[in-house]
């Protein structure tokens, strides 16, 4: 008689979980080289509006001011000519977006209602923001302001003053923008070449150790 032990058979294997379609969209991305510019720039474009309505004791106001100051996360990837260029226009869309759904919220405080125009409208911004190529944040922060806009209470007469407020945070906005132009006027291209050159670099060198290692 053999005395071989036998063998267990083999645990098995739990079968795999297949990755979900979204998984690349929500892995966060390599952070951009001028993350910080967008960062420091509402914060400059935010504050003086918003410290005024302190000092005022108007605070209730600092979503109009706000919605203007946002304005200043846009278009620091592009040269100056136009960046000024771009930013009126997000200007421009931010405040005519922003009066829409004031019109709306004072007409009707209808829930199904309001969610609609705000439907139509972020479909619009998103269009637009897809067609322009605006780049980052995109219609994002188009689509935060006029949502939350729609449920302010708010009244016809008051419409002019507060897109007043936010025309002119945004003009403050432009200007934090453009600020750097007269200190760096050739900065964002320098910044786009030297980022070319970097990349071109880094696939040189990978191509140069690939082709080392099939020798």
């Amino acid at each position: 008689m053999s005395s071989a032990t036998p063998t267990p058979p083999h645990a098995p294997r739990a079968p795999r979980t297949p990755r979900l379609p979204v998984a690349g969209v929500l892995r966060p991305g390599r952070p951009s080289g001028i993350w910080f510019k967008p960062a420091i720039s509402v914060v400059v474009a935010a504050a003086p509006p918003n410290l005024l309505l302190v000092a005022l004791g108007r605070l209730d106001l600092a979503l109009y001011t706000m919605a203007g100051s946002l304005c200043a996360l846009y278009a620091h990837n592009r040269p100056y000519a136009a960046r000024a260029k771009v930013l009126a226009g997000v200007v421009a869309g931010m405040v005519g977006s922003l009066g829409v759904a004031l019109l709306a919220a004072s007409l009707t405080r209808h829930a199904v209602l309001l969610v609609t125009v705000g439907a139509v409208i972020a479909a619009v911004q998103k269009v637009v923001c897809d067609a322009t190529r605006i780049g980052p944040p995109g219609h994002v922060i188009l689509v935060f302001v006029s949502s939350a806009a729609l449920f302010m209470p708010q009244t016809p007469g008051q419409l002019p003053g507060h897109l007043g407020l936010a025309l002119a945070a945004g003009a403050w906005a432009w200007l934090v923008g453009m600020a750097p132009a007269p200190f760096r006027p050739h900065g964002p291209e320098r910044r786009a070449t030297a980022q070319a050159l970097n990349a071109a670099a880094e696939y040189a060198e990978a191509a140069r150790s690939g082709a080392t290692g099939t020798r």
